[in-house]
């Protein structure tokens, strides 16, 4: 795998809270890379620190297998889009798209080549007269996109680009970026607190907590097999359930609830109580409590509408799983 950018044992200290704590991580070039993870996990941190804003407490980041811990940002040859897209509201979106060529003085005729690419890349082409102030807050972040891809930089970094986005917008954008770095190849680092964005959006995942990776490698083989509670947990499994051999995780849709009571010659199958059944249409989630040991938990089942038993709240039933749905796991 060639490596566009590698962190060698980086650790960032602000006073007496450790951001990030002693990574190791392989940016893999002409892909796109999610740092994802709760508020505070380190995650704008180390984006911060590859785009040369922080410098690390320790530790080395190397870009193109250059050491650049020390190199000041405007020598990595990086683009970045932030949450708020900081376009200027005087200039024109094509001076704004010219700015940055500007000031790594490329000449005028490559310039407005190259403007007039970026511009058609996002699809604001027919826009390039107009001031950010005329422009939608979808169209104003393809503009601050528009900027970041002129320079061709070595890596695009997006620190939550899409969270000022509605609902519909921020799906939208989501194709357009993946879209972009296909066409591009150019290599993306993208940080987002959203499990779904990152699923959808990377070819790479790194789900970090309290400033250490938790789990890395490409979304399907995350979602798959998370490695441990906190991750299962992060990525939407609900269900968890303690066994002689530990701790294990099954997703909704493939817990099957038996009504009354049975046995398995393996798999899950535990006998429990029907407390709620929510209809949905074309599915049906169904909560049902199941002794633990000293108390009582709830588990989920998630099943399309024709295929669910017809139980009622109060019901017994038994909570079965097949063996290879079962995902252990550590605390």
């Amino acid at each position: 795998m060639n490596a566009a950018a590698q962190f060698e044992s980086v650790t960032q200290v602000f006073g007496d809270f450790t951001a990030v704590d002693d990574i190791d991580l392989t940016i893999p070039a002409g892909k796109l890379t999610t740092l994802l993870g709760p508020s505070g996990c380190g995650k704008t941190t180390s984006l911060r620190m590859l785009a040369g804003y922080t410098r690390p407490t320790s530790g080395r980041i190397l870009i193109d297998g250059v050491d650049a811990t020390r190199m000041p940002p405007e020598k990595r040859g990086l683009g970045m889009v932030f949450q708020s897209y900081a376009l200027f509201p005087h200039m024109t979106v094509a001076e704004n798209v010219a700015y940055g060529l500007k000031l790594r003085g490329t000449g005028r005729k490559e310039r407005d080549a190259r403007v007039a690419e970026s511009l058609q890349l996002v699809g604001l082409g027919h826009l390039a007269a107009r001031k950010p102030r005329a422009l939608s807050g979808g169209q104003q972040q393809r503009v601050a996109l528009a900027r970041a891809i002129a320079i061709r930089p070595k890596l695009l970094l997006l620190d939550e680009p899409l969270s000022n986005l509605d609902a519909r917008l921020r799906v939208q954008m989501r194709a357009e970026i993946r879209r972009i770095q296909h066409e591009t190849g150019l290599t993306v680092v993208l940080v987002t607190h959203d499990q779904d964005e990152a699923l959808e959006m990377s070819d790479e995942m790194v789900l970090m907590r309290a400033g250490r990776i938790m789990q890395q490698g490409a979304p399907a083989d995350v979602f798959s097999a998370p490695a441990n509670r906190f991750v299962a947990d992060f990525l939407g499994y609900e269900n968890f359930v303690s066994t002689a051999d530990g701790l294990v995780t099954v997703r909704p849709e493939h817990v099957v609830l038996v009504p009354g009571e049975t046995s398995a010659a393996e798999g899950l199958a535990l006998p429990g109580t029907v407390r709620d059944i929510a209809y949905r249409g074309v599915d049906i989630l169904t909560t049902v409590e199941v002794p633990d040991g000293s108390e009582a938990i709830l588990l989920r089942s998630h099943v399309r509408a024709e295929e669910a038993p017809r139980l009622t709240p109060g019901q017994a039933v038994t909570v079965t799983a097949r063996p290879r749905h079962l995902i252990a796991l550590t605390d």
